[in-house]
Parts: structure tokens; sequence; C-alpha cells
């Protein structure tokens, strides 16, 4: 009688543990297949993507997609959209420090450094930067010809609040020493932040020419500047190192 009751008991719980078991193991249900992604992996976490995208822009997804049917194409704010992560992608290769392809893995640069929440990012720093020495009335000081200008015009303008170098302080928040030579003439190529200057100078040419009308910066009208992506921080802000607080229940 008891081989019995056990044999029935496993001819009834077998099938039964058999249709509760997960299709894909640890409780996942199958990953959705989603359609059109002409640059975004299918492995990468699409949603969570999406909601950083929002988070950047302060937008929700109808910003950029066919309110319905995410997938159609024919919005032109998602072809900006994908003009944009390829942009990204060509920046992240003057960082040796990032790691994977855009949006996966870790870059210094990212949707968030330049928008921070608004669809036109910013471009002129809400105030000027003093140091010590200007708070006790050093300065201003006379405009003197710029000395090795490598990557600017030779008439640029380099001393001053309304300076190029007085928006580079504004825009990083640190004195001239921090990219020139401290004790030494500023003009001496002796900081390796100045040849980092350069490089970033370049870098915010390159990103304008991917918009019609701007000017050779630091000339003319721009869509990026230094302040874009720094904000008074030397290191600028992206989702791979912002400050996020837990959520409290």
């Amino acid at each position: 009688m008891m081989r019995m009751l056990l044999l029935f008991w496993l001819l009834v719980s077998v099938p039964l543990i058999a249709q509760q078991a997960p299709p894909t193991g640890r409780g996942a249900a199958p990953a959705p297949a989603y359609k059109n992604l002409k640059l975004l992996s299918p492995k990468s976490d699409i949603p969570f993507i999406m909601q950083f995208f929002n988070e950047a822009l302060g937008v929700q997804c109808a910003y950029c997609h066919v309110e319905g049917d995410f997938a159609a194409e024919g919005h032109p704010k998602k072809d900006m959209a994908r003009r944009m992560i390829g942009m990204v992608r060509i920046i992240d290769t003057s960082f040796p420090s990032g790691n994977g392809v855009f949006p996966d893995g870790y870059h210094e640069v990212d949707c968030l450094t330049c928008h921070r929440g608004r669809v036109k990012p910013e471009t002129v720093a809400p105030s000027k930067y003093y140091n010590r020495a200007n708070s006790l009335g050093d300065g201003p000081f006379p405009e003197r010809p710029g000395v090795s200008l490598k990557v600017l015009p030779p008439d640029t303008p380099v001393h001053g609040a309304d300076s190029v170098m007085g928006e580079f302080r504004d825009a990083l928040n640190v004195d001239c020493a921090y990219c020139h030579g401290g004790d030494r003439p500023q003009e001496n190529d002796v900081n390796p932040r100045k040849d980092l200057a350069r490089k970033m100078i370049l870098l915010v040419r390159q990103i304008n020419a991917n918009f019609p009308g701007t000017g050779v910066f630091p000339q003319g009208q721009q869509v990026v500047t230094c302040y874009t992506c720094h904000r008074g921080n030397p290191h600028p802000e992206s989702l791979s190192n912002r400050r996020y607080e837990l959520r409290r229940n």
C-alpha cells in the first residue's frame, strides 16, 4: 500500500513541478525581442538605457519615439538620438579610461555629462571664478599678447576675466596654475594639464562640427563649450561616476 501511494505521488508531483519551473532559470521571464536596434546591442538592458536617456534630457519616451509604437521609425528626434550615440562613442575614444561600447560599460562622457536634465545643453557658466588674490583686490590685469598658442588663433584674448582663459577658469572652477607652470612663467609647457587642455579644445571643435552654423571654438557660436561638460568641476559628471542615494520606502 505504501509503495502504491509513493508511486502515485511521484506521478502527480513531477508534472506539476515541471509546469511550475521557470522557462529560463533563476525565475526570469524570457527577454522581450526589441526591434530596430540599429546601434544598441540586443543583449543590452534596453529599459535601463532608455530610462537613463530620459533622466539625462529630462524627457519622457515620446520625446524621441512614436507614442504607442516605440519601434516605429520616422520620428526625427529618434534619428538625432542615434547620431548622438555615435558621437558619444567617438568622444569616448579620447579617454583611455573608457571601457565598453556606449551605452554599456564605463565612460567619462555620456548624455548626462552635457545635458544634465535639459534638452539643450548649457554653454556659459552662471558666475565668474575668482581666486583669493582676486578677492583681495588683485587685478584685473592688462591684456598681453599670447605666447605658445598652439591651437588658438594668435589674436585670441587670453588674459583677463572676459578672456578665453577666464572662461576656462569659470568652466572648471580652477585657477591658472591648474594648467600652467605655477612658479614658472605661465607660457612654459611644463604642466601636463596644458597639453590635456589643448586636446580638449580640439575635442570641443570636433563635437561642434556636428552642428551647422557653429564657429571654430572658442570663436563664434558654440553648441558645446568647456562649461557644457565640466559645470565647475575638473572631472565631468557622467552616469558612471554620478552619486545616487538609495530609495527609502
